[in-house]
């Protein structure tokens, strides 16, 4: 009898086994369509032959096999035929697709995939390659050495940048009969003329040259004007050289005045102090400088002092007593108030002068207020307290 060789017998008996497996497996797939509409636009259409689909999604990827990535998930996934417009794909020349979907019980697969090569292929432009100048490198070596030092007994007295200095030693030249001696390219020592001339004349300097030249008589109306008129100074090189210096005013500085963060004014910075005082010495309010360009006020908020009340108030029992003298002459009427504020109770009419209430109408012991009203008009609102018995 012929006899079946091992390894055969045991590939039959393998097969066996994998036969119920993919007869599991081999399920038919959704039958799906991808086509481009217009430029860029792509339909996906299927029909789903699986009534019992809880869930359709498409996905797509840019390399067919892997980063797949889901972009639409049908809201009714059970429908034999339906469809989805791709309106923004990848900026690639071929797109893959393919759909996934869950069945009732768990099972889950996926399509075949589907690729399509698209027209709208996106034009790169060449962009021109700018080119552009260096930026210059400043020389700050050369800025430096720009500025011209005038020195006057070793003693610097004028900074000048080039075209000052030739204004500058012009007047000099013109004018004067002082000497100016290049130390260096960026030093001139200045040296003012011993020889006094026959009037005697007092020459001022500025800055950008030489003002005038004054007699005695002149000059000593010239610096009077200065002094009384102006705010200008002037310095003595010598008794025949000066030098005005122009008065430079200083930029205001103002301190902004703040109260629970509004601005309430700006004030001057020398007239800060004063401010200050005059809140610390006429209000109980206080200042605070939070930095140098602003101040918080802030408000004096007085401490509440509990004062018992002379119409209703705790006995030496413990009970709560309402004392009306006037309850005759007067129509009187009270609220309770819990110690969150919600209303207790109320006595529309109390006619009796003197009224006490059990400690079962408050509940609990604690604090509690009222609001006590004499001919409808609130005369007190104050609280008490009822101890634990």
């Amino acid at each position: 009898m012929y006899r079946m060789r091992p390894v055969i017998r045991f590939s039959v008996y393998i097969l066996g086994l994998l036969l119920p497996v993919l007869g599991i497996a081999q399920k038919p797939l959704p039958d799906f369509s991808v086509r481009e509409l217009t430029k860029g636009k792509i339909q996906v259409s299927w029909n789903n032959p699986y009534p019992s689909c809880i869930q359709l999604a498409v996905q797509r990827s840019a390399d067919s096999s892997k980063n797949f990535r889901t972009l639409f998930s049908a809201q009714s996934p059970e429908l034999p035929t339906n469809g989805f417009v791709d309106n923004r794909p990848p900026a690639v020349t071929k797109w893959y697709y393919r759909i996934f979907y869950v069945l009732q019980g768990g099972d889950y697969y996926f399509s075949n995939v589907v690729s399509i090569t698209s027209t709208a292929i996106p034009i790169v432009k060449e962009q021109p390659v700018i080119k552009t100048e260096p930026i210059p490198k400043t020389d700050e070596s050369k800025v430096k050495t720009d500025l011209v030092k005038i020195y006057l007994k070793k003693s610097e007295i004028f900074r000048f940048t080039k075209e000052e200095y030739k204004r500058f030693k012009d007047s000099v030249n013109s004018k004067t009969k002082d000497g100016l001696r290049r130390i260096n390219d960026n030093s001139v020592e200045w040296t003012p003329s011993e020889k006094k001339s026959k009037k005697e004349l007092i020459l001022v300097f500025r800055k950008d040259g030489m003002v005038r030249a004054f007699s005695k008589k002149a000059y000593q109306k010239f610096k009077d004007s200065v002094f009384y008129q102006t705010r200008d100074t002037l310095f003595a090189i010598d008794d025949r050289h000066k030098i005005l210096q122009l008065f430079v005013p200083k930029h205001k500085e103002y301190i902004s005045i703040y109260r629970n963060d509004s601005l309430l004014m700006q004030i001057e910075n020398l007239l800060y102090k004063k401010f200050r005082d005059s809140i610390s010495f006429k209000t109980k309010d206080t200042v605070y400088l939070i930095t140098n360009n602003r101040a918080d006020i802030h408000s004096f908020v007085p401490k509440y002092v509990w004062k018992p009340s002379m119409h209703v108030y705790t006995n030496a029992q413990g009970y709560v007593s309402i004392s009306l003298p006037l309850a005759r002459q007067h129509k009187y009427h009270i609220i309770f108030y819990d110690d969150d504020g919600s209303e207790l109770f109320r006595i529309k009419t109390i006619r009796e002068t003197e009224l006490v209430l059990d400690k079962a109408n408050f509940i609990h012991a604690g604090w509690f207020s009222f609001d006590l009203f004499e001919d409808d008009r609130l005369i007190e609102k104050n609280k008490f307290q009822l101890q634990k018995n």
